[in-house]
């Protein structure tokens, strides 16, 4: 029969020995809190020698030899000081599993409590420093046998009380873990006290020790569960907000594919208005903090069979019930946002409302990604209605969604088999009537009929088709260039339209070299064209892409000037070498236009700029932009857009009537 000495020696060990290899554990894993990382490894560490000296204890207890005294004096001592270690330590693992973060500043939740815990450590490490000279806590006697002292309660009461803080701080702030970490960390009360209990009326067991030590261990258990599962979030969420993610949400929706409940639900996609504002005006780490603390706003307004995440952006996603619907789109019409400035230290608040798509859930055999899809469609028309804020799904957008979709499909057939085409609309000399030049539209041979920018450019810049578009476009050019020079034609040089979408590329400016270097004709016979309306690259990206194409010997031009309000920074920040004006300005003979008209002209000749005017139909307007010095003239007054037959015929005869 086993004896229960033998029984406590054995746990000690086990316990001891388990600490030991949990630190080994920790210190071979990876942790983004580091600190967390630290003081759990500190812990077991520290449980682990304390249980280890403990053994040791009842190794020498009662041992006279000169080494062996030695043993009981350094042994005695660190059980003590690593109990009251542990007790520091274990407020730490308290408020890191609460709240992420473990220090004295004055925004530290429960911080008296935390700086109240360090003062009762650092008075028991004092306590038992002075207990090794005057035996206050223990001694030994003259056969080298442990004894208690008169304040030995004290030695137990003071980490105790450092716990029961802790404990108040858990109970408190309770909702923020789950019921099982809320037991786990409570276990290191309970089962020392218990310990405690068993050892007052059991003088010599090492019970509170033991307990101590198990309370440990499952803090090691609990934490590779949490670690499990924190894993598992950090796939479902987004790192800023803690909100979901896209995976997070869609996985969220598929749970729920052919369940009659998803019936109750609707999908919400929603961006907040001119946050391009916001981040200009507060910088873009106080922008990113604005956002949390939405995030944070519109939490509070789920309930638990809800899920509410950020797509990207400025972009979230709700998934609530119906009946909570109008309190959450009641938010997204206006909300002052709480934030801490990062620049000032202060706290500030700023307005925020959001443009809405919902989508009403009707149907249970959807995937997660059709739904996106439907509410998507839904925000992008709430975006394009100034006048409404929130725009229901309806069937006539589903329908709109469906025809998009072939439409992306055909469109990306129609790349393949080469359907879109060059169209040249002649660039005339006002004064000479004269061909000296053409732009390069693209038109879309598809099902025996031509289509027009107007049915496919959207929704070519919504997924980047665009840029394809473009290259197909410049290396037909280059193709019919070098067929006309072949058959002896003289050819004037030719714009090439490009989507600023491409200056995601960045060697862009070498990819076009490539394909007019390819096609073995001059350079100097093709143009790039870059629209001023669009501000989706700075004009820094667009100022290092007109340098290269320079350095390459290319000419650039600039579209639609006067269309946008950077016209101005544009010309100054970018080397353009043509300037093309409006067809607004064109359109319009009142006296505000020409007044404008006439300083933009003279402000292009003054900069050496050449000018083209477009949208040119009417003889008048000919006379008055040729008055105010404009050199050559685009529109339908000449001809409208040529195909590559009719361009050839037109080159071979290269005179207009003025």
């Amino acid at each position: 029969m086993i004896d229960p000495f033998t029984t406590q020696i054995s746990f000690l060990i086990f316990e001891a020995v388990f600490c030991l290899l949990t630190a080994l554990v920790y210190s071979l894993s990876r942790d983004p809190l580091r600190i967390r990382k630290a003081v759990l490894l500190a812990a077991s560490i520290s449980c682990g020698l304390m249980l280890w000296c403990e053994y040791l204890f009842y190794v020498y207890n009662g041992s006279k030899s000169r080494v062996d005294v030695i043993i009981m004096h350094i042994v005695n001592a660190a059980v003590y000081y690593l109990i009251a270690l542990l007790a520091q330590l274990y407020s730490m693992i308290v408020a890191l599993r609460l709240f992420g973060r473990y220090d004295f500043r004055r925004d530290m939740p429960c911080r008296k409590r935390f700086i109240t815990v360090v003062v009762i450590v650092s008075v028991a490490v004092i306590l038992v420093t002075v207990s090794q000279f005057n035996g206050m806590y223990y001694y030994f006697n003259a056969d080298n046998v442990y004894r208690r002292g008169p304040f030995y309660w004290l030695a137990a009461a003071l980490p105790m009380f450092a716990v029961f803080l802790m404990a108040s701080v858990i109970i408190e702030n309770r909702k923020s873990i789950s019921l099982s970490q809320q037991l786990i960390l409570i276990s290191y009360l309970v089962l020392p006290i218990c310990g405690e209990i068993i050892q007052i009326f059991h003088y010599g067991t090492s019970m509170m020790n033991i307990c101590v030590g198990l309370a440990v261990l499952l803090v090691f258990f609990e934490n590779v569960v949490h670690k499990e599962r924190e894993l598992v979030k950090a796939s479902r969420t987004e790192a800023r907000t803690g909100l979901a993610n896209e995976h997070g949400y869609v996985e969220w929706l598929n749970a729920m594919k052919g369940n009659p409940d998803l019936k109750d639900y609707a999908a919400v996609f929603f961006d907040l208005r001119k946050f391009s504002d916001i981040n200009r005006i507060y910088g873009v780490e106080n922008g990113n903090r604005i956002l949390t603390s939405f995030g944070n706003i519109l939490n509070s307004q789920i309930k638990k069979d809800e899920i509410l995440g950020r797509q990207y952006g400025n972009k979230f996603i709700a998934i609530v019930r119906k009946n909570n619907l109008d309190s959450l789109l009641g938010v997204l019409k206006g909300v002052e946002v709480p934030f801490s400035d990062i620049t000032t230290g202060r706290e500030n608040h700023v307005s925020v409302s959001a443009h809405a798509g919902v989508y009403s859930i009707d149907r249970t055999d959807l995937d997660g990604e059709d739904i996106l899809v439907f509410g998507g469609h839904a925000l992008s028309t709430a975006k394009s209605r100034d006048n409404e804020d929130v725009v229901w799904l309806t069937q006539e957008l589903i329908d709109a969604i469906a025809e998009r979709k072939k439409l992306e499909s055909d469109i990306q057939a129609g790349l393949k088999n080469g359907e879109f085409r060059p169209y040249y609309q002649p660039k005339v000399n006002a004064r000479t009537g004269k061909l000296c030049g053409a732009e390069a539209l693209s038109r879309w041979h598809h099902n025996g009929e031509v289509i027009y920018p107007d049915g496919y450019i959207s929704v070519m810049e919504a997924n980047d088709a665009v840029c394809q578009m473009d290259f197909c476009i410049l290396k037909a050019v280059c193709e019919d260039i070098s067929e006309w020079l072949r058959s002896g034609i003289s050819v004037p040089k030719v714009s090439v339209n490009f989507s600023r979408r491409n200056l995601t590329d960045s060697k862009l400016a070498a990819h076009i070299d490539e394909v007019v270097t390819s096609a073995g004709i001059p350079k100097n016979l093709i143009e790039i064209e870059v629209t001023e309306s669009s501000d989706e690259f700075t004009i820094g990206v667009l100022g290092r892409f007109v340098e290269s194409l320079h350095k390459l010997g290319y000419k650039v031009s600039i579209d639609d000037f006067g269309n946008a309000s950077s016209s101005l920074t544009l010309l100054r920040e970018v080397p353009f070498d043509t300037l093309k004006i409006d067809k607004g300005f064109v359109d319009h003979d009142n006296a505000k236009d020409i007044t404008i008209l006439t300083y933009i002209i003279k402000m292009a000749h003054d900069i050496h700029l050449d000018i083209v005017a477009e949208g040119v139909e009417q003889k008048a307007q000919i006379d008055i932009l040729s008055s105010l010095g404009v050199d050559v003239i685009q529109g339908f007054y000449f001809d409208r857009p040529l195909s590559k037959e009719a361009m050839t015929e037109r080159l071979k005869a290269p005179e207009y009537t003025l």
